[in-house]
């Protein structure tokens, strides 16, 4: 599992971040969980296209051809 700082899909403005837990190399990445800055999992309440903004966010976190992402802890 790995985790990473991405912006807030529910923030229009996109001025705050969510941590994002996950697993996997993309296109397979999953979302495991996402807090928001009120320490509150909000995976449950994000729609489809947000939880694929996320992982488009993370995976262009990769380095072409590299073997992981760039994790923030």
């Amino acid at each position: 599992m790995a985790n990473h700082i991405c912006l807030d899909p529910n923030d229009p403005y996109a001025q705050t971040e969510v941590l994002v837990f996950f697993e996997g190399r993309y296109p397979n990445i999953r979302l495991l969980s996402v807090i928001d800055g009120n320490a509150d999992e909000i995976l449950a309440d994000l729609v489809d296209e947000q939880q694929r903004d996320l992982i488009r966010e993370i995976a262009a976190f990769y380095r072409p051809g590299g073997e992981s992402p760039i994790a923030i802890a």
